[in-house]
């Protein structure tokens, strides 16, 4: 765009619009991208007054009201001074065509904002944050209109605008950094309303969990006659298991955190009957809406073992974020998990050398099941391929052997070794010929596929 005709476009805005060195240059944000929006509007409005004034000078009419198009709806202060050494008349303006609200710049009131948001944030502990806010949809469609008029399709939204302006005044007041991946808080602003939302982006602990007592479901496990209100079944608790693994780590966290609740995130899960010993399993606690971000992690560690009282035990607690947590959920599939389980057979025939050939042939192999019989209820019915890693069976009693299993994460263990009426294939109650049951099962090791110590 030619420099006069671009003038002349701003002079014909400031005919029919008030704007201000904010709105002004943002709307010719792609010009000069070295200065700020202000510092734009504000250059354009100088180089027009500096026009006009040489227009006045020369007796030339239309340089005294270009300059009161700059002193009214420019709210350009030099103008204004120009034309009161003149002793013209000019009406004062200070109501903004696209920023205003009930008569008032929203500019001008940042630092009024930045009081709202320090007092909103209180004794909330945070390192960064990230600003965002919300504006009235008349301003919004009121530039959208204008730029359309006028051909100015590079303006810079008013949202993105705003949000860097008060960002910056609250980076040097609040002392803290401006992170735009992953803020501690988001603090919004409602310029309508004039109000300011704090929002307190969650904390993740990660670490690994042991369960030493059966009987114990890893999430909270409401009553299905009631759905967690309360009935006779459930003796009017809403809940079918009196405690979780999820609650033994996580309630204290959020104690600890100042939170509103807890969402827990696990490495798969075992069975509410089986244990979980050796390694333990990777959990993340998602805490949600920490006032607080930093404690002592071996003392909450502790505190966690303590409540626990023997029935569950966590370790290695450290500091973690979102993408580790759906990391290693994603992954658990594919992760390789050892069991140890206590088989009775029906039957006394089977002998040692059976049990070799067994685990020979259920080593090293894949295998396929369909969804057992005991979860259908509530997953779907799907045939999954599975690998075997390695098995080893041993016996131990007339009807009693005791099995080892390395597998693919997501193996029905239980469904390995009964066959779950031909769903699992093969399976050591096929391979063997005889019924076989599952008594008991504890898994002792979770490696992950890229872990220095996986055991394929």
């Amino acid at each position: 765009m030619p420099d006069q005709e671009l003038l002349t476009q701003v002079e014909g805005m400031l005919k029919k619009y008030a704007l201000c060195d904010h709105c002004l240059g943002r709307l010719f944000g792609w010009l000069s991208t070295g200065m700020t929006n202000r510092e734009r509007g504000h250059a354009i409005k100088t180089v027009l007054s500096i026009i006009a004034d040489a227009h006045m000078r020369s007796g030339d009419e239309q340089g005294r009201e270009l300059m009161k198009v700059l002193a009214e709806n420019g709210m350009f202060p030099p103008a204004q001074s120009r034309l009161e050494q003149e002793k013209s008349e000019y009406q004062k303006m200070s109501e903004c065509y696209l920023c205003s609200i009930d008569g008032i710049n929203m500019f001008s009131q940042l630092e009024e904002i930045k009081g709202l948001v320090v007092e909103a944030i209180g004794t909330i502990e945070y390192n960064s944050f990230l600003v965002g806010s919300v504006h009235p949809v008349t301003l919004i469609e009121r530039q959208d209109e204008l730029a359309a008029k006028y051909g100015l399709y590079g303006a810079e939204v008013l949202k993105s605008h705003f949000n860097r302006e008060l960002g910056r005044l609250l980076q040097n007041t609040l002392g803290k950094e401006v992170n735009f991946e992953r803020p501690d808080i988001v603090i919004i602003y409602n310029s309508g309303e004039k109000t300011v939302e704090i929002q307190i982006n969650s904390i993740f602990i990660a670490g690994r969990y042991r369960k030493m007592v059966r009987g114990i479901p890893q999430s909270r496990w409401d009553c299905r006659e009631c759905n967690g209100k309360g009935c006779e079944r459930c003796n009017y608790t809403g809940r079918l298991y009196p405690d979780s693994i999820s609650e033994y780590v996580s309630d204290p966290m959020v104690e600890c955190f100042e939170g509103t609740g807890f969402k827990f995130h696990a490495a798969g899960r075992e069975d509410i009957d089986a244990l979980m010993l050796g390694t333990g399993r990777p959990f993340a606690v998602e805490v949600l809406q920490p006032r607080k971000r930093t404690t002592d992690l071996a003392e909450l560690e502790r505190e966690i073992n303590r409540r626990a009282e023997g029935k569950i035990e966590v370790f290695g607690l450290k500091y973690s974020d979102k993408r580790y947590a759906q990391k290693f959920m994603r992954e658990a599939s594919m992760n390789i998990k050892e069991y140890e389980a206590i088989i009775r057979v029906d039957g006394e025939d089977v002998t040692q050398e059976d049990l070799d050939e067994v685990s020979r042939q259920l080593t090293k192999i894949e295998i396929e099941q369909r969804t057992p019989l005991r979860v259908k209820h509530r997953r779907s019915d799907l045939v999954r391929t599975k690998h075997i890693y390695q098995t080893k069976l041993e016996k131990i009693g007339p009807q009693q052997i005791k099995g080892f299993f390395r597998v693919q994460g997501g193996t029905y263990i239980k469904e390995l070794i009964s066959g779950d009426e031909g769903r699992t294939k093969p399976s050591v109650s096929g391979l063997l010929g005889v019924s076989c049951v599952c008594e008991e099962l504890n898994v002792t090791a979770i490696y992950s596929r890229g872990d220095q110590n996986d055991k394929p």
